[in-house]
């Protein structure tokens, strides 16, 4: 199975044809890669309905004729925006798009001082975004890989799970092993939390060690060719906790309930809504702070996202999304539990597979 560049391409001209514009300037690394295969820095993609340049320099040159067979290799000698200029009036175009979540006003600022008045700059956002929504299915197999990889690596470190350990060795651990088996690298900052340190939803690991009675969370993720992975499970230190017990239960019949309710058409406010309003009833609404999820994919946070000041977006099939409820009480501790799946046509295929019952979680050494 290759990437699906040339449908990807078709699809981004689509969606250039319905804003009206003649040509579109991509820069973002993420959009970059999607649309062409190109991973690094310093390059730009020049879109048109007929034309398809990538724009780079020296460095780049011989790994751009690798990586993206088909496009028009432009290499840069005097700087991206003079190199786009001559790419621009050698096609005759008259206006450029840009991403406007992106380029920064220094970069705006050199592209209008390279043009003059001789082409119209329009900031609006990059169709890769919308396209990026939907993975095809070379990107899920990525992510597939990726998370295989989180739920094996987190496997392996689960014996060294004990009082004594610190957080910080735990997320050393976890991190090398996630990178022995396949990773380029950790999705985000691994997150460990334990005891107290838990009330923090992005706590850094620190030299807390873990004690009897504590509750873990391990927040991270695996990168295969440029997909991300994400996963949390929260794991108690012995038995017999009541509290933690009943706390680990709540937050995960809150996922449960809304991970039932994901199918095409569901909307992204309702799916937090769910979850939300079951610890809300159980007298924990203050607690919950951040949404309920978001999609992942060559960013570990992408759109759409569940929560409740979302887009009125409807769920599609293809679209990955995290589903991770949580609770974090300041002075006590917190937990959350967190799984990615996929939308399919009739309802979810999870891509984490860690177990998460509470015999299961529960860690008796």
């Amino acid at each position: 199975m290759e990437p699906l560049y040339q449908d990807r391409l078709s699809r981004f001209r689509q969606e250039l044809k319905k804003q009206g514009r003649e040509a579109f300037l991509i820069s973002k690394p993420e959009n970059l890669q999607y649309l062409s295969g190109f991973r690094g820095d310093s390059t730009w993609l020049l879109v048109t309905d007929t034309h398809k340049l990538l724009l780079t320099d020296f460095r780049y040159v011989e790994q751009a004729r690798q990586q993206c067979p088909g496009w028009q290799l432009v290499e840069n000698k005097t700087g991206l925006p003079s190199a786009l200029k001559d790419q621009i009036t050698r096609l005759g175009l008259k206006d450029l798009a840009f991403d406007a979540s992106y380029v920064t006003m220094e970069a705006y600022q050199r592209l209008e001082l390279a043009f003059g008045k001789t082409v119209d700059l329009f900031p609006q956002s990059d169709p890769c975004v919308l396209l990026r929504q939907i993975k095809d299915p070379w990107e899920l197999l990525q992510m597939e890989k990726a998370a295989a990889i989180a739920d094996e690596a987190l496997a392996l470190l689960l014996p060294g799970i004990r009082p004594g350990v610190s957080e910080k060795e735990l997320a050393i651990e976890l991190n090398y092993q996630m990178s022995r088996l396949g990773s380029e690298g950790p999705s985000f900052d691994t997150i460990v939390a334990a005891g107290p340190q838990g009330a923090l939803p992005h706590a850094k690991p620190s030299d807390y060690r873990l004690k009897e009675g504590d509750m873990v969370t391990l927040d991270f993720g695996a990168i295969v060719n440029g997909y991300h992975s994400d996963m949390t499970r929260t794991f108690i230190l012995g038995k017999g906790h009541r509290l933690a017990e009943e706390r680990y239960l709540l937050v995960l019949a809150a996922q449960e309930k809304a991970l039932a309710a994901i199918r095409p058409g569901a909307a992204v406010c309702s799916i937090d809504g769910l979850a939300r309003q079951h610890l809300a009833e159980a007298g924990y609404g203050d607690y919950f702070g951040h949404g309920l999820g978001h999609s992942v994919g060559l960013e570990i946070h992408e759109d759409p996202r569940f929560s409740p000041s979302a887009e009125d977006i409807s769920l599609e099939p293809g679209m990955v999304m995290t589903v991770e409820p949580g609770l974090y009480l300041p002075g006590w501790g917190g937990l959350r539990i967190e799984d990615s799946i996929v939308v399919t046509v009739n309802s979810i295929n999870f891509l984490t597979k860690f177990p998460k019952t509470l015999e299961e979680i529960t860690i008796i050494w």
